[in-house]
């Protein structure tokens, strides 16, 4: 397909593809609303909660290593296409669930889809974006990430204390926002950058997938992969568990929750909206180092407020600044300019599934480390972030870009900093 077929609607190609992101952040806030809603009919014990959560993000994580893949060797659009299919019939047997079993069917199937979704929608957004707006486009989806999470906790605002039927409601509306994007979908054409890559390249798909995990792309897998990981653990937490933070360490409601959750969101919107607004510019990297502050600071102010709602609530307000402005907002931009056309689904779909399984593992033993020690798992999400600090400012600025936006904010400053050292 030319360019000149897709090129001029790229921002109602960003918004479809960043739909997939709205669906991701809309899905993890209602299982986490869900499970509460669902613990006494379904009997979920603490274990349960847990297992569901990493039920979602597994799955999340199996789709997208797969569909990142089949993105970059199918084309974006057939993952694009057709996934919503899927993600609707697992939404739909979530709302259906009788009992436990049927219930981690229905996320399973859920977080599949979605993660098939999210490499290749991504690709397809940053490689139809304008000149120069390529990281503005891949950050439209944090914004529209955060609007999915505020419009699920709007509906829990109105469904807190309708108990199972809440929790069918919020899936509900899962349900119904998939099968109207995935109508919409259909007219979208396949990626111009995509198609011209596939035409020049007479490698195999093998030869393509060894040249991931080789010098230089899997330094550059080795360090996203890390980054999202040790910097994603603590906002993937607690969007996951921050009701259940609420009622089981701050002794409130679900009510209280959902209060704190709308202060929130419009907190995370204008965050989201203001790295949108960075992605180009020098000033992004003042936003990841904003961002990596919030995720150490955002802990300690727990521990040292004895885990009050009051504490509580500055640290999901600090992890919302540090989930996109140094976890996964950031990821997202760092990942499209790195990775070339030919292994950029595959290479975001690896650090993404590879990223999620590690959260997933923590997320089961999250509830439990609650229960044990809650100053523990804070001091663990410190040291975690500090971690990711170092590789998100000594290390990534200095990987090669060999994507989008080559000459990005970030590495000019890496550029400058090394002429400096040397001169």
């Amino acid at each position: 397909m030319p360019k000149d077929q897709s090129s001029p609607r790229p921002w109602y190609i960003a918004t479809l593809g960043g739909m997939a992101s709205y669906l991701e952040g809309a899905t993890m806030v209602s299982l986490s609303m869900a499970v509460i809603l669902l613990q006494k009919q379904l009997g979920l014990s603490a274990w349960s909660v847990g297992a569901l959560s990493a039920s979602l993000t597994l799955s999340f994580s199996t789709g997208a290593i797969v569909g990142g893949r089949l993105g970059d060797l199918f084309g974006r659009r057939v993952i694009y296409s057709a996934d919503l299919v899927i993600y609707a019939l697992g939404a739909l047997i979530v709302i259906l669930s009788p009992n436990q079993a049927v219930l981690f069917a229905g996320v399973i199937v859920t977080g599949l889809a979605m993660g098939a979704d999210i490499p290749a929608s991504l690709a397809l957004v940053a490689e139809e974006a304008p000149p120069g707006r390529q990281g503005a486009a891949v950050a439209y989806s944090q914004t529209l990430l955060m609007t999915g999470v505020g419009v699920s906790l709007v509906i829990s605002n109105f469904v807190a204390d309708t108990g199972s039927l809440g929790a069918r409601l919020l899936f509900g509306h899962l349900l119904v926002v998939s099968v109207i994007v995935w109508v919409m979908r259909r007219g979208v054409a396949e990626s111009s950058a995509w198609l011209k890559s596939r035409a020049e390249k007479n490698s195999t798909g093998r030869r393509k997938l060894k040249e991931t995990f080789r010098k230089p792309h899997g330094t550059a897998l080795l360090a996203t992969t890390l980054f999202f990981v040790i910097g994603g653990i603590m906002p993937n937490t607690l969007t996951q568990f921050g009701p259940y933070l609420i009622v089981n360490l701050g002794h409130s409601t679900m009510q209280v929750f959902s209060t704190i959750g709308t202060v929130t969101f419009v907190v995370g919107l204008v965050i989201a909206l203001l790295l949108q607004r960075f992605a180009d510019t020098k000033s992004r990297t003042v936003c990841l180092a904003l961002g990596l502050v919030a995720l150490v600071i955002g802990p300690l102010v727990a521990i040292l407020g004895n885990f009050s709602v009051a504490s509580l609530t500055a640290l999901f307000i600090l992890n919302t600044i540090a989930g996109s402005w140094a976890g996964d907002g950031m990821y997202r931009i760092f990942t499209q300019e790195i990775f070339p056309t030919e292994i950029r689904s595959t290479s975001q779909g690896f650090t993404y599934g590879m990223a999620r399984y590690c959260m997933a593992g923590f997320g089961l033993l999250t509830p439990a480390l609650v229960a044990f020690s809650p100053t523990l798992l804070m001091l663990l999400l410190i040291g975690l972030g500090l971690a990711a600090a170092a590789i998100g400012l000594l290390w990534l600025p200095r990987i090669p870009r060999h994507g989008l936006n080559e000459q990005t904010p970030v590495t000019v400053l890496a550029d400058r900093a090394s002429v400096a050292a040397h001169s």
